[in-house]
């Protein structure tokens, strides 16, 4: 599968955050030659790029790449085509409508749960079968770890909340 550069803010997102990934992974070599050589501030990485990865980062990270492997980004992110499932950079943080005529925001909690166990908060306007499949088919429910990644990515992706 080829990721390309998209201009929504999922693929935007997805895009940075693996160029940040990689901006993260490479700091560490050869940073203290900048400081040592007597380097101009503008030569000096900004702290966003030295800093340590936080544990919440690691985990969106890995929901990034499980989005990718597992296949969620077919039906997750397609910059405004119809789908087969909410797009993530319009899901997390908003107020949805579920089958049963409820309203959910899906948060860490809702995502979690949908995960886990799909069918039981299932969107209107959507099949849930197709997701309660794709779930199955990857086991989600006996992979917390997984799950919570993949929660983490959705949340980091959506619209922000003010």
């Amino acid at each position: 599968m080829t990721v390309r550069p998209s201009t929504n803010k999922a693929g935007r997102c997805l895009l940075a955050s693996t160029l940040s990934l990689s901006l993260l992974i490479g700091a560490g070599c050869g940073g203290a030659r900048h400081a040592a050589a007597g380097a101009t501030p503008a030569e000096v990485p900004p702290s966003y790029v030295t800093a340590p990865i936080t544990p919440e980062q690691r985990l969106v990270e890995r929901g990034v790449r499980l989005a990718v492997s597992d296949g969620c980004t077919a039906c997750h992110l397609q910059g405004g085509r119809p789908t087969f499932g909410p797009n993530f950079a319009s899901f997390a943080g908003r107020h949805l409508m579920l089958r049963n005529g409820r309203r959910a925001l899906v948060g860490q909690h809702f995502l979690i749960e949908a995960l886990s166990h799909p069918g039981t908060l299932s969107l209107r306007g959507y099949d849930p079968r197709p997701m309660v499949n794709w779930i199955a088919r990857l086991g989600l429910a006996g992979k917390p770890k997984q799950v919570a990644a993949l929660a983490a990515f959705i949340e980091q992706v959506g619209p922000e909340v003010g």
